[in-house]
This record gives C-alpha cells, sequence and structure tokens, in this order.
C-alpha cells in the first residue's frame, strides 16, 4: 500500500496528526490532506521531509517573520 502517516514537528518532537494519507494538496498557504476513506484535515504547515521507504511526510508550521 502507498499510503503514510504524517506528523507536525513541534519543539524538536514528531506528532503523528494523521494516518492513511493517500493525498496532500497545497492550497493558499495551507495543506489539504485527504486518507484512504476521503476523510480531510487541512493544515497550516509547510512539508520539511518526505520518507517514502517509512510512509512518513513531516510537516513544519512556518516561523513567523
Amino acid at each position: 500500500m502507498c499510503e503514510s502517516k504524517v506528523y507536525l514537528l513541534e519543539d524538536g518532537e514528531e506528532k503523528k496528526i494523521m494516518d492513511n494519507v493517500i493525498h496532500i494538496e497545497p492550497q493558499g498557504g495551507k495543506l489539504f490532506m485527504y486518507d484512504l476513506l476521503g476523510e480531510q484535515k487541512i493544515v497550516d504547515a509547510a512539508i520539511k521531509e518526505v520518507r517514502l521507504l517509512e510512509h512518513k511526510i513531516i510537516l513544519e508550521r512556518e516561523k513567523a517573520k
């Protein structure tokens, strides 16, 4: 299977925010994520790292300027 787990990096720790993600779409500075069953989550973050062999996507909130 090709689904991934999505983690948000906060204070140096990876916190899982969604399982079985099959689609991520950036729109207007946000990431729209969809899982295998069609559930949606919207996160104000950017992709920091994608680990394909681990099926893991790490997000990071953008720092205020």
